[in-house]
């Protein structure tokens, strides 16, 4: 360690500065509604499942309405992204041990711009890194470039992760050049993985980058696009450490990269490569240092993170064994999991789970190559609810193969299955999914949201989103860019279940009323990209 960190010392001895940005938000919480009836009834059609507008005029984010519900003071913090990423941290934590003054600035939105800018101008970063996790589009990261450009003129910004990695996919070397100039970025990392290249980027400034593989850099004769080399980094060489997690946080970590799976619908596994799994051991030492520095809760970020299902039960009887006692969220595969491994999840700390259902046609689990049948999840859903952990069920509608008739299986099994909170979205169409080999088979044509084939397109779909929206009464429509996410900060902000759940409610009731005054929701029912999830 001593030699590594000899050499990333600044000529006057002190360690280099670098800050971590793990998000930053691409609208303001709060918005006012324009006066003209036609483009706040566009505004609002964009938002209905994400946003409520007010009596007064306002068109809050979900968190913005709860916020000023409960009158929570304007310098504490409410927001769902409060809850520390694993990007940030994971990234920080592999700075920060081999030798670099990090910070983590876990995320910056409408309510925190201000003071977070300040602070980071106070910190004053050589190297600024942003993680693209969250990112939504060109547009989203080119703001986040303009801004942090404004802020801290003088700092080199490098973007790596998901949005950076599958948008350049798509590019020409000029074109990655120009996003990354547009940008007002000084370097790209493209990788899946990245977390070495980073590393030498941070050990090389202020000098030249183009030693480093899957680099597009700004260098002083113009943009240079460095020789793309895929990263195999060990899982267990990328441990999270809490040295700035202020107590009582709520904390993403992962202890798996990629999946086994490989739905027809999620470019996940395409892009992440091969299932990479933490040994049990580092999985423990990471909650038990988690708990010494007094986290409240963990949201493990793995894509499936019962399987396999002997390590996942390993690790819970470890979780029970040695006390670990903090609760905990997670994305679970109900055909991995029985009673008994139910009953010990709750013992260990389990208190809700995000359910990627995605319908509930056996005939379409199957068109999305699942694994699944529907019978699993009636099964997994009963255990959870009679152990007392909360299920969030995720569904897609229009994916090839969709039928009224589908649709109408799908929405029986939200109205039946006992599942707590629901939300359905339209099929995503991306050209890097397993779906795209088989586009020919089905007729289909366009991208991304807009797309149609044999059996529906997506006109259809967002009708059938509304529809079932309007009818389903069985379970409750949770807000698609938070999902599980929203129940896991409310409830460490000592919210109960029954309140989390009339707050949905209320919200629900709210968006039903934008939707008679306003018209029906006119595009993507949310703002998060469907290549994540599994």
């Amino acid at each position: 360690m001593a030699t590594a960190i000899s050499e990333n010392l600044r000529t006057n001895g002190e360690a280099k500065r670098v800050a971590v940005i793990g998000h930053m938000t691409a609208t303001a919480n709060r918005m006012v509604l324009p006066k003209d009836v036609r483009r706040a009834a566009q505004l609002v059609r964009l938002n209905n499942f994400v946003r409520v507008a007010t009596e007064d005029g306002q068109f809050l984010d979900h968190l913005a309405y709860l916020r000023d519900k409960r009158e929570v003071p304007a310098n504490d913090p409410f927001s769902v992204w409060e809850m520390y990423l694993c990007s940030a941290l994971l990234l920080s934590s592999h700075l920060h041990r081999h030798g670099f003054n990090t910070k983590v600035v876990n995320f910056i939105d409408s309510d925190t711009e201000e003071a977070q800018f300040r602070e980071l101008a106070e910190f004053a970063p050589e190297i600024v890194v942003v993680s693209t996790t969250f990112v939504l589009s060109q547009k989203h990261l080119t703001d986040i470039g303009h801004k942090l450009r404004a802020a801290l003129p003088n700092a080199f910004i490098v973007a790596g992760g998901h949005h950076v990695f599958t948008t350049l996919l798509y590019m020409s070397s000029k074109d990655r050049g120009d996003y990354l100039t547009s940008a007002k970025m000084d370097a790209f990392v493209y990788d899946t993985q990245g977390e070495a290249a980073l590393l030498e980027i941070c050990k090389s400034h202020p000098g030249s980058l183009s030693h480093i593989p899957s680099v597009v850099w700004q260098s002083p004769n113009g943009v240079i696009e460095n020789t793309t080399v895929r990263e195999e980094n060990d899982i267990n060489h990328t441990l999270i450490d809490f040295d700035q997690i202020p107590p009582n946080s709520v904390v993403h970590i992962r202890t798996a990269r990629s999946c086994s799976f490989k739905c027809a619908f999620c470019s996940y596994p395409t892009i992440a490569g091969d299932l990479a799994l933490m040994d049990v051991e580092n999985v423990i030492g990471t909650l038990h240092r988690a708990k010494a520095a007094g986290v409240k809760a963990i949201f493990f970020v793995d894509d499936t993170f019962n399987v396999p299902r002997p390590r996942f039960e390993s690790l819970i009887d470890r979780m029970i064994e040695e006390g670990i006692n903090l609760p905990w969220y997670s994305f679970l595969r109900c055909q991995y999991v029985d009673e008994p491994l139910v009953q010990k999840m709750a013992q260990s700390g389990c208190r809700g789970v995000f359910l990627g259902v995605e319908s509930g046609s056996n005939k379409m689990l199957k068109n999305m190559k699942k694994g699944a049948i529907v019978e699993f999840y009636r099964k997994g859903v009963r255990w959870l609810r009679d152990a007392g952990i909360v299920t969030v069920g995720s569904f897609i509608i229009g994916f090839p193969g969709e039928t009224d008739e589908t649709v109408a299986e799908t929405q029986e099994f939200i109205e039946n299955s006992g599942l707590d909170y629901y939300f359905i979205q339209p099929f995503y169409y991306l050209h890097h999914t397993p779906i795209h080999k088989r586009a020919k088979e089905w007729d289909l044509t366009g991208e991304g949201l807009f797309w149609s084939h044999k059996t529906m397109n997506w006109s259809k779909a967002l009708e059938h989103v509304n529809r079932s929206f309007l009818e389903i009464k069985n379970a409750t429509f949770i807000n698609p860019d938070y999902t599980l996410w929203e129940i896991a900060y409310l409830a460490t902000k000592g919210m109960t279940l029954p309140e989390i759940k009339a707050y949905r409610d209320e919200i629900n009731a709210l968006t039903r009323q934008q939707m008679e005054r306003f018209g029906i929701t006119s595009a993507d029912v949310t703002s998060r990209d469907r290549s994540r999830v599994a």
